[in-house]
C-alpha cells in the first residue's frame, strides 16, 4: 500500500511540475514568427504578375507563370510534409522555407526574360510550400485537443491581416521604386521570419503528459495522403470533387489574364494590389462570420460560396466593356465578392468531407479534394493563355464563367437533396439564416 501511495504522490508532483512550466509558456506566440513572412508574401502576390507583365509578358506567359506557381505549391505541399514526419523534425525544415523562398524572391531582381521569372516562381512558391502543411503538425504539438480549433483561427487570423499590410506595404512601395526593388525589401522583410522563428518555435510537444492528437481536417498532414479510388468516395463526394474542379478551372481561366486586361485599359500594377487588397480584407473580415453561420454539413453554405464566386466572375467579365473609373469600380467590386466567396467555401469544404466521410478516409479524402481542386486551378491556368491568345480576352472570358457556372450543377443537386432552399441568402439574419450582410 505504501508503494502504491508514493508512486501516486510522485506522480502528483511530475503532473504539477510539468502543468507549471506548461503556464510558463504562451502558447502561440510563435504564431507572431509568421507576421514577417506574410507580410512578405502578401506583398508578392501581386509583384510576381507585375514584373512579367513590365517584362513584356504575354497572355501565354501569364498562363505559364500561374500554371507553375499553382504546380509548385501542390508538389511542394506533400514534398515538405512528408520530408518532415520522415525525420520527425518541424522546425528546422520551416525555417528553410522562410530563407529559401525569401532569397529566391530576392533574386528575382537578377531575372532577365519572362522564362528565366517563370523558373525563379516555381522555386520561390516550392519553399513557400513548406510553410503550410508544417505549421499544423505545430499546432498539434502544443495545443490540446478542444483548443486545436481556436488555435487555427487564430493562426489564420493572424497571417490574414499580415498578409493585408504586405499588400498595402508592395502599393506604398510601387509608387517610388521599380518592381525588381521591391523583391528586395520584401525578401529582406521575409528572413525575419526565420531569425524569430529560431527563437520562438519548440521543437518537442509542451504538453508532454497528454496525448497527442491529430490536427481537424480543416488541415491535413501530407504523410497521409494519398488519392482515394473512386470506390471510396461516395456518390455526394464525387459531385463536390466534380464541382470544385469546373470551378477553379473556369476561376483562373478569368483571373491569370485579368492583368492582361487592366494593362490594355491603361491600369499600371497599382490596380493589381488594389484588388488584392480588396479581396483579401474581406476575407479576412467574414471568415469568422462564416464559421459561426454553417448550416448542417457546411453544403449549403458551399453553394452560397460558388454563387458568390459566379456573380463575381461575371462582374469582372462586364469589366471588358468599360473604361476609366467604371472598369475600376467595377473590378474592385468583383474581387471584393471572389474574396467573400473564397471564405465561404474554404470553411464549409471541411464541414463537408468531415461529415461525408469516416474518420480512417478523412485525411485521404481532404487531401484528393485539395489535390483536384488544384487540378483544376492549374489546367485553367494553362489553358487561360492558349484561349487569351487565339480567341482573345472576351473568349476566354466567356469560357471561364461558363465553366464555373456548370460547376453549380452538381452541387445543386446536393443541396435539394438535403431540403436546403435554393436562395441567395445573404440578406437574412434572424437565427442563423443566411450572413446578414
Amino acid at each position: 500500500m505504501s508503494s502504491v501511495k508514493s508512486r501516486k504522490n510522485r506522480n502528483i508532483v511530475v503532473l504539477k511540475s510539468r502543468e507549471k512550466a506548461a503556464r510558463k509558456v504562451r502558447h502561440g506566440q510563435w504564431f507572431y514568427s509568421f507576421i514577417p513572412f506574410k507580410i512578405f508574401t502578401g506583398g508578392m502576390s501581386q509583384l510576381i504578375p507585375i514584373i512579367a507583365i513590365q517584362e513584356g509578358g504575354t497572355s501565354v506567359d501569364l498562363g505559364y507563370l500561374g500554371g507553375a506557381g499553382s504546380l509548385a505549391s501542390m508538389l511542394g505541399g506533400v514534398f515538405w510534409g512528408r520530408l518532415s514526419d520522415k525525420f520527425g523534425r518541424r522546425k528546422v525544415f520551416l525555417i528553410l522555407g522562410f530563407i529559401g523562398s525569401s532569397l529566391l524572391a530576392m533574386g528575382l531582381i537578377l531575372s532577365t526574360s519572362v522564362k528565366s521569372l517563370i523558373v525563379l516562381t516555381f522555386l520561390y512558391t516550392f519553399f513557400v510550400a513548406a510553410t503550410i502543411p508544417i505549421p499544423v503538425s505545430l499546432i498539434s504539438r502544443e495545443f490540446n485537443k478542444p483548443k486545436i480549433g481556436e488555435a487555427t483561427g487564430r493562426f489564420n487570423k493572424i497571417g490574414g491581416w499580415a498578409w493585408v499590410g504586405g499588400l498595402l506595404l508592395g502599393l506604398a512601395l510601387l509608387m517610388i521604386i521599380p518592381a525588381k526593388g521591391i523583391s528586395l525589401i520584401l525578401g529582406s522583410i521575409g528572413i525575419l521570419s526565420a531569425v524569430i522563428a529560431v527563437k520562438n518555435i519548440r521543437e518537442t510537444p509542451i504538453h508532454l503528459h497528454l496525448k497527442r492528437v491529430s490536427p481537424p481536417t480543416f488541415f491535413f498532414l501530407p504523410r497521409r495522403v494519398s488519392l482515394p479510388t473512386i470506390s471510396t468516395l461516395n456518390g455526394e463526394l464525387r459531385m463536390l470533387f466534380m464541382s470544385s474542379m469546373l470551378l477553379w478551372a473556369g476561376s483562373m481561366l478569368l483571373l491569370t489574364q485579368f492583368p492582361m486586361l487592366a494593362k490594355e485599359k491603361g491600369f499600371n500594377g497599382r490596380l493589381l494590389y488594389i484588388l488584392g487588397l480588396a479581396s483579401s480584407t474581406i476575407s479576412a473580415m467574414t471568415y469568422l462570420k462564416v464559421g459561426r453561420s454553417l448550416r448542417g454539413n457546411g453544403m449549403h453554405n458551399f453553394f452560397l460560396g460558388q454563387e458568390v464566386r459566379v456573380i463575381a466572375l461575371l462582374v469582372l467579365g462586364a469589366s471588358i466593356v468599360l473604361t476609366g473609373y467604371a472598369f475600376l469600380g467595377v473590378s474592385i467590386l468583383g474581387y471584393m465578392l471572389l474574396g467573400y466567396s473564397w471564405s465561404l467555401m474554404s470553411v464549409s469544404s471541411t464541414a463537408i468531407i468531415a461529415h461525408k466521410s469516416s474518420k480512417k478516409t478523412r485525411g485521404r479524402i481532404a487531401g484528393a479534394y485539395n489535390f483536384v481542386s488544384s487540378g483544376g486551378a492549374i489546367a485553367g491556368n494553362f489553358a487561360s493563355g492558349y484561349l487569351a491568345s487565339t480567341i482573345g480576352i472576351p473568349g476566354d472570358f466567356a469560357a471561364g464563367v461558363v465553366l464555373a457556372g456548370l460547376s453549380l450543377i452538381p452541387t445543386m443537386k446536393m443541396v435539394k437533396a438535403e431540403g436546403h432552399p435554393l436562395n441567395f441568402g445573404l440578406l437574412l439574419r434572424s437565427r442563423g439564416r443566411g450572413l446578414g450582410l
